[in-house]
């Protein structure tokens, strides 16, 4: 019907020419901080008048909270959102209620409700019900700075321990370490505690380091996810022969994710703190230096998910089959007439795992999403429909490293429905406007015959142009639904996070 989700579940209401459009969202977790200032970006991006080939119709698309906010954070409960619909010209409607527009709800919606639909402006089925899509995705965008790091397979096949400063081995390459770690290391050291002074709240340069975090299949001492450097104080007990072959796999493993170790011993850390705590600097300004001077492309699956923040960005790409957007633009007004357009989208730092097949695909739920849009007439990921023209040599995307990564994206950053942690690429094709200047034919349903007709109002010469803020909101939206079936979102947020 009307609602679209599982946990976070939205639902949409109003009419175009009404007098409000809206959104309930539902399922929110509690604790997140929200005010007006955080959906206004995207609302802005929305509105029409604001660029060439759009709508001269303005509203003021200012969110009115009505329910699910307290002290300026969600209650758990419903949030309840309305947009007042102020500038409506309902007239040039009742004009031409006679003819059902081609290309419009019109016909379908006159039979499916026998005459009660509301026909102003496209009433339930305008674009202007968006307007709640993009105010629901902008707070799925803030709700996804929440996403929790996802363990790796390596991790997840990995025996626990709650050990201080270790992660143990159940393959039976080293049987006896879990008991040794158990013996040696079921509190943190003197050496540890007095290092970690000298670490925690930011205390080096800024750089923030965790203490006990998993990495690669391991919880090492301390680790700062910003510059993939880890630091261990390691007791005297590191010349044991079969520690030291924990200890080379171990960096052999953390090497494949890229991360850097650097050990010191417990004595140089209780007599040469001064010295240690300067190594440790001296390592995170070369690792910096190198960083702001590299020009590699994007990081790792992995990498990116630990570093924090999921990125999503949709741009039209096309318009009137042209890439140069100004030109296809052009040659619509010259027609006087209306576009079409390409949109596509990215969406960067996912973690592996979301999805739920079968009917709950990542690809299903999007493309379910996409076609909520207004317009929106097809749906392609990765490669797309070129994949039916390449051999299965060309499409598959061999795996690169143990983080995922995949030479080429052809599948898009979905696999088997769910997300494989690349990049998610998909397009929605849009069609041209249905209100076009263009004098047309079509039935008149009082007289029962064919006859020319010209559409009076306001409308986009393209909508694709508006389209990408809503196309990211409807991302988010799905998106942030998987994560929290995932139990990779919390119910509650935390305010330290």
């Amino acid at each position: 019907m009307n609602s679209f989700g599982k946990l976070f579940r939205v639902s949409i209401f109003g009419e175009s020419h009404g007098e409000s459009v809206g959104i309930v969202v539902d399922g929110c977790p509690a604790g997140l901080p929200l005010t007006v200032d955080d959906l206004l970006p995207d609302l802005e991006r929305r509105k029409g008048g604001k660029q060439k080939g759009t709508t001269p119709r303005q509203e003021a698309d200012y969110p009115f909270f009505k329910s699910g906010l307290f002290n300026e954070k969600t209650t758990g409960f419903p949030i309840a959102i309305f947009f007042e619909n102020n500038n409506t010209r309902s007239e040039d409607y009742n004009k031409q209620r006679s003819i059902p527009r081609p290309g419009h709800a019109d016909w379908v919606a006159h039979q499916k409700f026998g005459g009660h639909e509301d026909y102003r402006g496209g009433g339930h089925f305008s674009a202007r019900l968006t307007t709640g899509l993009v105010a629901a995705g902008a707070i799925a965008k803030k709700l996804m700075k929440y996403l929790t790091p996802n363990p790796s397979l390596k991790e997840r096949d990995l025996d626990h321990s709650d050990d201080f400063g270790y992660i143990t081995d159940t393959t039976g390459n080293y049987p006896l370490l879990k008991d040794f770690a158990k013996a040696n290391r079921k509190n943190p050291t003197d050496a540890e505690i007095a290092l970690w002074q000298q670490l925690r709240n930011k205390n080096i340069d800024g750089f923030k380091f965790r203490r006990q975090h998993p990495i690669a299949g391991f919880i090492p001492d301390f680790v700062c996810l910003e510059a993939k450097l880890i630091v261990e104080v390691d007791g005297g007990y590191h010349s044991n022969e079969e520690q030291q072959q924990y200890d080379e796999a171990r960096t052999t493993w953390l090497n494949e994710y890229k991360y850097e170790l650097l050990r010191f011993t417990n004595i140089e850390v209780l007599n040469k703190t001064s010295e240690v705590v300067n190594k440790i600097r001296a390592r995170l300004s070369d690792i910096k230096s190198k960083n702001q001077q590299s020009e590699a492309g994007s990081p790792s699956p992995l990498g990116r998910e630990l570093e924090g923040g999921v990125s999503i960005h949709a741009e039209v790409i096309e318009i009137g089959g042209e890439k140069d957007l100004e030109k296809g633009l052009q040659k619509a007004i010259d027609a006087k007439d209306s576009v079409g357009g390409l949109v596509e989208c990215r969406v960067t730092g996912l973690p592996v795992g979301l999805g739920e097949p079968y009917f709950d695909s990542v690809e299903s739920l999007l493309a379910q999403m996409m076609f909520t849009i207004p317009a929106v007439r097809g749906v392609e990921f990765g490669t797309g429909f070129a994949a039916a023209k390449m051999f299965g040599s060309e499409h598959n995307d061999a795996i690169e490293d143990m983080t995922g990564k995949t030479v080429t994206n052809h599948a898009g950053g979905v696999v088997g429905g769910i997300t494989n942690g690349n990049e998610l690429v998909f397009r929605i094709a849009i069609k041209p406007t249905s209100s076009t200047p263009k004098e047309q034919t079509s039935l008149n349903w009082d007289t029962e015959q064919m006859e020319q007709f010209s559409i009076k109002g306001r409308h986009d010469l393209c909508v694709a142009l508006r389209a990408p803020v809503i196309v990211e909101a409807a991302t988010a939206i799905v998106l942030v639904d998987l994560m929290l079936q995932e139990q990779r979102i919390k119910r509650v947020i935390s305010p330290n996070l």
